[in-house]
């Protein structure tokens, strides 16, 4: 993290290096229950459109708990004939449970240590060593996959799953599966540890049984049988029928054989389980409370091309594979048979193709009006992806290049152009100039300063529409514009520029980590502790502010409670390694159970540490949620700024550095 250009210099009487150290562990205490009823921060304008398993029933005292996905990843790029140079596709999950924020924070920042962002950059980074396709020598594609699924969500028990295959080419195929399960009313991980008076006992047990089952169709599982055996095991999943377990790493050739799952039933453990595990056991074997996360093909990839426009939103981040199911469909939906042995056999699938007609005698006739206009637009989509980026932030338009989108969803496509011009004398000072069918664009600025990096992305599906969105970040990071626009009547209009008054006029959005939008109507952005006041005590971290894009503009979503997202940081102060001494309390100062009153949530000594764990305003007022190391809640009224150490809260805290 770099400088904020708003600090004052008595920042730098604060240590300024912010801890990097990987999540390798977690919390062990037992967490005390939250000290105040916090209100759900997510509204129902804020839960995401891939929200995978919802919220479970609420009888024999089970928590409510939502899994959604937290952040969704996607990475590809293409050379300048088309051909795909890489794809990244990852997500990882959320969990809310509104009446429970102490196991809500824990197994969040459980699932933190299975984040891919540092291997991202390495894959991505790997990429530039591939020589570019030839004729006879085609791309060696680069593509990676991590995502996540709910296997138990029962209110007491949360299993997970995720897994993720890592492609380099022809020669490497590696394969990886991290099963974890929780229990939801503590927030802890469960081991082997916690199931059993005889940890070395029910391993031997589970060990045994994996192999039997290994043995009886032929095959064994080693790396299995090793792994069960080396450690405390918790890369396990309680599901219903028993206890499942995989090898968590799988690396090799491109022909080496995923993982291996073995499902081992309770009725062979059961003998080794103390009353915890007992009871962990009897509650995953309740049936009524089970969700079942499926998700099934859709018969048709754009279901309405024959009898409705597609719009630019629709093609706007479809791959090739895609864009080219989807043109071949409209001809399918004919009867048209194909030559291509994949997309015969893909249709032959559908239950609604009947091959009726051979290439050579199909007429282009048959096709109505909307179904031509439809071939043209996939065609125009397909015909741009020659040195296309597509990112979770949209699709990247590049410099001195013509784009060819359907900004306004009328059908046809809007020629886009952008350049800028450095100063000489000065590189950070450009002029910026974007023209749309030809045409300058005024609402654009003309003279800006920074770097800048212009995207298209889709807002909101339902209204048809392309939007802009420009970024302008200077020396720091920070903005100098963080814009949103969209075409209307053969001109941009500004929807909302976001670098400005935030949490309700109590702070400002001078730095972001990125933005996600799915084109539900929700905007989320990752931002760089954007609130006002002494909140800067309490280190830097990162919080997600939403806003609402209705009707042309874009409204920000209040929340009760701004969760910080920087789990590392936390994670490392609680493990006590961090030298910086971040987060170590220099005096005491009041915790209370409620944001106004003086009831003492818990009790604070110097030399302890008591970390940040979100922000929130009432009557006016800031106030911090904190969290001690046992896990118990509070909050801390914003006092005057203080960075004297013999007088703050803190010995240090996390800072810009």
């Amino acid at each position: 993290m770099k400088p904020h250009p708003l600090l004052p210099v008595i920042f730098l009487t604060l240590s300024i290096t912010a801890s990097g150290c990987k999540m390798n562990s977690r919390l062990e205490e037992t967490p005390s229950p939250p000290s105040e009823s916090i209100t759900k921060q997510d509204t129902e304008a804020q839960e995401e459109s891939s929200t995978e398993a919802g919220e479970s029933n609420t009888k024999n005292n089970v928590s409510p708990v939502t899994v959604k996905t937290w952040t969704a990843v996607t990475s590809e790029k293409y050379t300048d004939r088309g051909a795909l140079i890489y794809r990244w596709n990852s997500r990882v999950p959320e969990v809310i449970i509104s009446d429970n924020l102490t196991s809500q924070y824990l197994i969040n920042r459980s699932v933190r240590e299975n984040d891919q962002n540092t291997r991202r950059n390495n894959f991505i980074s790997d990429t530039m060593e591939i020589p570019p396709a030839e004729a006879g020598n085609p791309q060696k594609n680069y593509l990676y996959t991590f995502d996540y699924q709910v296997l138990r969500n029962d209110g007491r028990i949360l299993s997970l799953k995720q897994n993720g295959t890592d492609i380099r080419g022809t020669n490497r195929n590696d394969t990886f599966t991290f099963l974890s399960s929780y229990d939801v009313q503590n927030g802890k991980r469960v081991t082997l540890s916690a199931l059993s008076d005889d940890p070395e006992g029910l391993k031997l047990v589970l060990a045994q049984a994996a192999a039997g089952q290994a043995s009886a169709d032929g095959s064994t599982n080693s790396s299995l049988l090793t792994q069960i055996m080396s450690s405390d095991l918790s890369q396990f999943a309680l599901v219903k029928e028993g206890i499942l377990l995989s090898s968590q790493w799988n690396g090799g050739k491109i022909s080496s054989s995923p993982q291996q799952e073995t499902l081992i039933p309770y009725k062979q453990i059961g003998d080794k389980l103390n009353d915890y595990g007992k009871q962990l056991m009897a509650a995953a074997q309740k049936s009524e409370d089970e969700t079942v996360n499926a998700t099934a093909q859709p018969d048709y990839i754009f279901p309405e091309s024959s009898t409705g426009y597609l719009t630019g939103g629709d093609l706007l981040e479809a791959d090739p594979s895609v864009l080219r199911l989807a043109r071949n469909e409209i001809y399918a939906r004919h009867g048209r048979k194909f030559d291509a042995a994949d997309l015969q056999d893909y249709f032959n699938s559908k239950s609604w193709y009947h091959a009726e007609t051979s290439p050579a005698d199909f007429k282009e006739d048959v096709l109505n009006e909307i179904e031509k206009k439809n071939l043209e637009l996939i065609k125009t989509a397909e015909s741009q992806l020659p040195d296309k980026d597509i990112t979770d932030e949209g699709v990247t338009l590049k410099p001195d290049k013509d784009y060819l989108l359907d900004l306004d969803g009328d059908g046809v496509c809007e020629t886009i152009r952008w350049s800028s011009t450095e100063d000489p004398k000065d590189s950070y000072e450009k002029s910026l100039k974007l023209s749309i069918n030809g045409k300058s664009q005024t609402s654009i600025p003309e003279n800006v300063r920074g770097n800048i990096s212009l995207t298209a992305l889709d807002l909101n599906k339902k209204d048809q529409q392309i939007e802009l969105h420009l970024d302008i970040s200077q020396e720091s990071d920070s903005l100098f514009s963080y814009s949103f626009f969209r075409y209307q009547n053969g001109s941009l209009e500004l929807i909302g520029d976001l670098a400005g008054p935030v949490c309700g006029g109590k702070g400002s959005l001078f730095r972001e980590g990125g933005l996600t939008a799915e084109g539900d109507g929700i905007l989320k952005v990752s931002a760089d502790t954007p609130f006002m006041g002494s909140t800067l005590q309490f280190g830097c971290y990162f919080v997600d502010l939403i806003w609402s894009y209705e009707d042309g503009k874009l409204k920000e979503v209040p929340q009760n409670v701004y969760f910080n997202k920087n789990y590392d940081m936390i994670t490392n102060a609680f493990l006590h390694q961090n030298p910086e001494n971040y987060y170590v309390v220099s005096h005491t100062f009041p915790v209370t159970s409620f944001m106004e009153g003086d009831t003492p949530a818990f009790s604070v000594s110097p030399g302890e540490t008591v970390c940040p764990i979100g922000w929130a305003v009432k009557d006016g007022h800031s106030y911090i949620l904190v969290m001690n190391e046992a896990g118990a809640w509070g909050w801390v009224k914003e006092a005057a700024w203080d960075a004297n150490p013999d007088t703050a809260y803190y010995l240090a805290v996390p800072a810009w550095g």
